[in-house]
């Protein structure tokens, strides 16, 4: 249960997350197995979110969305999938629906392509992925980039959307979101030359930090809840171990913990619904948010022993995705430098 009420959330959001429960509860829990295994998700499951009118809340109508400009109806949708255990796949659906969305709708008036992929998006259709280049024009563990359409894609001085015909694929393992279909990714530096400029790169730095806040508090969520169930369950010198007061005050610390962070992330999306985030408020989410993420994860682990190290416990993988979700995040940015520049330093 949620210690506090969630301000900025009414029934509609609830009637909302109740529907996409029951889609992630028939659809990704029974593939999410096969997908970890296969290293990617199963695309085919964005164009049923897509029918659902899961993928184009913020969309506008023409374009085949609902024209609901609310980024809490897609961090709902971020959430759940995360809660699932789906990781990987929330942090690739995080990125379409909180980066790329916004990136490309704010070009549909004024290019038939943009127009098109927006539509695409919505639909599920497309599927977009972002990554942050270095100068050898290489973007490192991209989520999604290994299924991706549509490439947004971020150097030091602005941000361009190319299409996958015009990239390399390189697949690569990492420890956790063994789902998220993560890949290398290329480009030529001519198309780069060529591409036009969409966005400014401090916007979609602000996005991704915000977004993967999102993803880690979903998954945080999560882990908190197997542990709560697992230590309700197991029983230790005759006793559950839910009884024993270290446990009982351990959980209780990571949920408050967990609370307050969840509190910072809706304060950043009520400012995003009326265009007043900053950078600096999106950063600072983000290095709250994944510091208590780790540390719930951390805390189930110790409370499973034994158990959390092993692959048929789910604290297991929550233990590696939280690990990829700070990995593939500070590949794209470091919140850090916004907050210390924020406080004059």
């Amino acid at each position: 249960m949620e210690l506090v009420r969630r301000a900025g959330y009414d029934d509609d959001h609830a009637t909302f997350r109740d529907s996409v429960r029951r889609f992630v509860a028939d659809h990704v829990g029974v593939e999410l197995d096969r997908w970890r295994t296969e290293g990617r998700f199963d695309v085919a499951l964005l164009a049923d979110a897509g029918e659902q009118g899961f993928l184009g809340t913020t969309v506008a109508e023409e374009h085949g969305g609902a024209g609901v400009d609310d980024p809490r109806f897609p961090a709902v949708l971020v959430e759940e999938l995360a809660r699932s255990g789906a990781t990987g796949l929330a942090l690739v659906v995080a990125r379409q629906l909180g980066v790329v969305i916004p990136v490309v709708a704010a070009h549909a008036k004024q290019t038939e392509d943009a127009a098109r992929w927006l539509s695409g998006l919505a639909a599920g259709e497309l599927v977009a992925c972002v990554g942050v280049l270095k100068p050898d024009a290489t973007a490192s563990a991209v989520p999604g980039a290994a299924v991706a359409d549509l490439f947004v894609l971020a150097d030091a001085e602005r941000v361009v959307v190319v299409t996958g015909d015009v990239v390399t694929i390189e697949a690569t393992p990492l420890l956790g979101g063994a789902d998220a279909a993560v890949a290398n990714v290329t480009v030529d530096p001519a198309v780069l030359a060529v591409a036009p400029t969409l966005d400014s790169v401090d916007q979609l730095y602000g996005a991704l930090d915000l977004w993967t806040s999102v993803v880690s508090l979903g998954a945080a969520r999560a882990a908190l809840d197997l542990t709560v169930d697992y230590v309700q369950e197991r029983a230790v010198f005759g006793r559950p171990l839910s009884s024993f007061e270290n446990t009982r005050f351990r959980l209780a610390e990571a949920g408050a913990e967990l609370a307050a962070a969840q509190g910072l992330l809706d304060g950043a999306l009520d400012a995003l619904a009326s265009d007043g985030l900053t950078p600096e408020l999106a950063a600072a989410v983000r290095i709250v948010s994944e510091r208590v993420h780790d540390a719930v994860v951390d805390q189930g682990m110790q409370l499973h022993g034994g158990y959390g190290y092993m692959r048929e416990y789910p604290i297991s993988h929550a233990f590696g995705d939280a690990r990829f979700v700070r990995v593939t995040a500070s590949g794209a940015s470091e919140p850090r430098t916004a907050v210390a520049a924020a406080l004059g330093l």
